[in-house]
């Protein structure tokens, strides 16, 4: 049967210019086509059409297709009134609509004008949520409604679904859904009821529990809820997020806690934590343990984050941490005990123009029972390297004033060595001044060789000093920098760039005012380095003592051409080397200082690996040796590795009071691999071990199934028992096992943070 289109416009045009027929069909109505659709922005196709001109409904059969803007239906059978906006449609009715996600059934009616509508069973799809119900009403407003619906985001038949939620459902188009009395279902078994559950359907709001067991907790079940508190309508709008806690642990009891999440568009986006525990396992003795604070039953841990950029040129961050004591974060946070032992607490506002950059800072613990600097405040100029004048120099600084109070970590029930750390003459509160300027007169030999002479001065005043007096140091840096850049073409894919370079220095450092063999002051960052390279550089890590040598090192550069004919590296080393020629502090030794070497090799999308080590051949020692390496073997299977090892008497100038809390040298290796068996099964393992004890440090892994809507994991995992800091206190082994599910079409993301470890 011929095809033909019409816009629904047009047949009212046609009536009105003159037909006398009560019915319009077939070609009379294809011949005035054109003419309609200027006049219209509906369009339907169908296998036939008959227009009444008395009652004004239009009706279409067979493939039946109706297009406008933001809107598309499909059906068997149409009755469209263009002049109200009603439609009826039958027959394997599909509704594409803009907001509205999609709707399929049998049968409908609705207004496309308005958008309002009735129909009987049938499934609307809102982004990866599907609708059912026996009943769908849509509104004016663009809500719809469903009695005794059901929510989910399975595929499978609606007998058989693997979870859903029931209730009196309200849908806001592509934006939320919500059901009043929802009951959940779990592989058809009811296990909760919810006066009222709201889901945003852009973010992973709902609730979140997962049980597990821990040699430390005992059996828990953490429990969270995330929700919306308040969206503008505005898209450029405030919003604001919040997460309700509740875990039981059978050793420790009922802990709650809530987050609030905030985005404020242009004044920026923050959230604030809090979170209280009623322990029912404090020790009862701490006589074991010399770096310990107060602990009682009351636990608790309060953080506040905000960031916000005021123009394209300023930035203000916030972030604090309060604690109940020492070891709530290791009892109870231990994810963000690992990422920060010692929580950070600052307020810094900067601004930034193309040669400048300023700001000021006020930082310091709020718990006194952690070691810190307070800065109040602290402000900074930084200059970049720009030309001076008309001439060819280049000048840079850096600058920084600011009171700094420092205090020692107190604890209060440790022995009188450990009762302050580092020790009693670390409590100070002093003004400090700080100034580094430096020009350089970059120039080319030849074309060839690259020279940049240098010359810097850096002025330190401390109103303050052990020894009770005022302190001002000086520090020079006199050199001169010398490199070179050759270019290979090995092949027409493959190509070499080496670039051999050599730094002189020279930078002797004076003291004047009072100042005897005392330490230096922490906050200088002068016995602060994990790598030798740390030590050099207009970034506030100068050397705390005299050097003169000289730098030299390779770089080497390998590319190839990728798939989209553009030159990729693939391998990277630098190879480099400290001569001293003369001696300086503790380093009393001439000659070769330190060998070192970093390299990144990515010979594909699949395989990363990365190098950087550095050996001390005077003291025959390797002072850091970093090594990883990741390696996408099959789309299935993944695996990595990698070793880190230090001996940080190589870079720590100024040995600690107490003997035991000096650094110590450490060996790790760890390494774990993912592998996908199919679309339902994956597993993965990872150990680590620690080569200095010759021990087991931590091993673990997961088991997870996923269905077409959900994801089921199984985590395990076992952290052996170590010596604390102190050497003299120990921490037990922990066993760990827990079980998390998510919805598989919405996956789990970081603010997903309701998670304590």
């Amino acid at each position: 049967m011929k095809t033909f289109r019409l816009t629904v416009v047009s047949a009212l045009i046609a009536i009105t210019a003159g037909f006398t027929a009560e019915r319009v069909s077939g070609q009379n109505v294809a011949d005035m086509m054109k003419i309609a659709d200027q006049a219209s922005g509906l369009d339907m196709t169908a296998d036939k059409f008959e227009v009444d001109r008395k009652t004004g409904w239009t009706t279409a059969t067979g493939n039946v297709r109706i297009k406008s803007r933001g809107h598309e239906l499909k059906a068997d059978r149409v009755r469209l009134h263009q002049e109200l906006g009603d439609v009826q449609a039958r027959g394997n009715v599909l509704i594409k609509r803009e907001g509205l996600g999609a709707w399929t059934g049998d049968y409908i009616e609705y207004n496309y004008k308005t958008g309002e509508g009735l129909t009987g069973k049938g499934y609307i799809r809102a982004g990866e949520f599907f609708l059912s119900a026996a009943e769908i009403t849509r509104e004016r407003d663009g809500l719809t409604r469903a009695h005794r619906g059901v929510v989910t985001t399975c595929t499978n038949d609606l007998e058989h679904l693997h979870w859903c939620m029931t209730g009196e459902v309200t849908y806001k188009d592509n934006d939320y859904i919500t059901v009043k009395h929802a009951v959940p279902w779990l592989f058809g078994v009811p296990f909760a009821y919810m006066p009222y559950w709201y889901r945003d359907l852009d973010r992973s709001y709902g609730f979140r529990l997962v049980p597990g067991y821990t040699s430390e907790w005992g059996a828990y079940l953490l429990g969270g809820y995330v929700f919306n508190i308040y969206t503008s309508e505005r898209e450029s709008g405030p919003k604001l997020d919040g997460v309700t806690h509740l875990d039981y642990r059978t050793k420790r009891g009922v802990a709650v806690g809530q987050n609030l999440r905030w985005d404020i568009k242009r004044w920026g986006r923050g959230k604030f934590e809090s979170y209280y525990a009623r322990d029912q396992d404090v020790p009862d003795d701490f006589s074991d343990r010399n770096w310990i604070s107060d602990v009682d039953e009351d636990r608790y841990r309060f953080g506040l984050r905000h960031k916000a950029d005021l123009t394209p040129r300023d930035q203000f961050l916030l972030r604090s941490t309060f604690l109940s004591d020492s070891e709530v974060q290791d009892d109870f946070f231990e994810k963000h005990n690992r990422g920060e032992s010692v929580p950070i607490s600052f307020a810094s506002l900067e601004h930034r123009e193309n040669r400048w950059a300023g700001g000021v800072v006020v930082s310091g613990p709020l718990n006194d029972f952690y070691a810190g600097v307070s800065r109040l405040p602290e402000v900074w100029l930084n200059v970049m390297p720009q030309p001076v004048f008309d001439l060819p120099l280049n000048y840079e600084s850096q600058t920084r004033a600011g009171i700094l109070n420092r205090d020692a970590a107190r604890f209060d029930r440790a022995s009188a060595a450990f009762r302050y750390y580092p020790g009693e003459w670390a409590d100070y509160d002093l003004t400090r001044i700080d100034s580094a300027h430096r020009v350089t007169l970059p120039f080319k030999v030849a074309d060839v060789l690259s020279v940049v002479p240098r010359a810097g001065y850096r002025a330190t005043y401390y109103s303050d000093s052990e020894s009770d007096g005022d302190l001002v140091r000086h520090s020079t840096d006199l050199g001169v920098e010398l490199s070179m850049r050759g270019t290979a073409e090995l092949t027409n894919n493959r190509r070499h760039i080496i670039e051999p370079y050599l730094d002189y220095s020279y930078q002797p450092v004076m003291y004047g005012g009072e100042k005897d063999d005392g330490r230096l002051y922490v906050f200088d960052r002068l016995d602060r380095s994990s790598a030798w390279l740390d030590q050099f550089g207009m970034d506030g890590s100068w050397l705390p003592y005299d050097w003169h040598g000289v730098r030299p090192g390779v770089r080497n550069i390998w590319q190839k051409r990728d798939s989209k004919n553009v030159m990729r590296n693939f391998l990277m080393l630098d190879t480099y080397a400290g001569i001293q020629a003369d001696s300086g502090g503790p380093l009393d030794e001439e000659g070769v200082r330190m060998f070192g070497a970093k390299g990144v090799w990515n010979p594909s999308q699949d395989l990363d690996i990365l190098a950087h080590t550095e050996y001390d051949p005077e003291e025959d020692a390797f002072a850091y040796v970093n090594f990883s390496s990741f390696y996408q073997l099959t789309s299935s299977f993944k695996l990595g590795g990698g070793y880190i090892g230090r001996d940080h008497s190589v870079y720590d100038y100024a040995p600690l009071p107490v003997p035991q809390w000096n650094r110590v040298k450490e060996n790790l290796i760890y390494g774990g691999f993912t592998h996908t068996l199919n679309e339902s099964w994956q597993y993965s393992v990872y150990s680590r071990f620690d080569l200095r004890r010759n021990e087991l440090d931590e091993v673990g892994g997961y088991i997870q199934y996923s269905l077409d809507c959900l994801v089921f994991q199984l985590r395990t995992a076992y952290i052996n028992s170590f010596d604390r800091i102190d050497r003299v206190s120990e921490r037990d082994a922990d066993f760990r096992v827990g079980l998390t599910m998510w919805l598989k079409a919405q996956d789990r993301e970081e603010r997903d943070d309701w998670l304590t470890w």
